[in-house]
């Protein structure tokens, strides 16, 4: 089984003003040599930022009580949060525009769509992409061998 894939960008969003491109919809198909058998998957590339925060991890919840003291008087307790841990540094990524004055930026009218495509082939999506296609192309050969009916059907 010999699968080929073809990648192509669908459409890019960008920043009028900047050509800042922050999303990019994308499409895959393979199609095995042997068979003819083909699939298909689209997605969604968004640029992303990575942002560091503090995160609280523990908090305590204290709500709101009256309770009488050994003289009969009544005490209130309001509600209230404490914060048992912080841990510092926590980082995540987040959706963002691409800095258009950053070194590195390449201009929209310099892209090529084999720039735009390594960058939503990135962190393992299109080795993810390709080996779901392999599966899902696999899966229809191995079904195709198979069939149903009657023998006694068929005169």
């Amino acid at each position: 089984m010999a699968i080929t894939f073809t990648w192509s960008v669908k459409d890019m969003h960008k920043v009028t003003d900047t050509g800042a491109v922050y999303k990019v919809e994308w499409s895959c198909s393979g199609v095995d040599a042997d068979t003819g058998v083909s699939h298909s998957r689209s997605g969604t590339y968004q640029h992303k930022t990575s942002v560091t925060e503090n995160k609280a991890t523990g908090i305590k919840y204290i709500s709101e009580q009256k309770a009488s003291d050994l003289t009969g008087e009544e005490t209130e307790f309001n509600n209230s949060y404490s914060i048992t841990d912080v841990i510092e540094a926590v980082t995540r990524s987040v959706p963002s525009t691409p800095d258009h004055t950053a070194s590195g930026f390449t201009a929209y009218a310099d892209l090529t769509e084999a720039d735009v495509l390594a960058w939503c082939k990135a962190d393992g999506v299109g080795a993810k992409t390709e080996a779901s296609l392999t599966s899902n192309i696999t899966n229809k050969v191995a079904a195709q061998a198979n069939s149903t009916g009657m023998p006694w059907a068929a005169e």
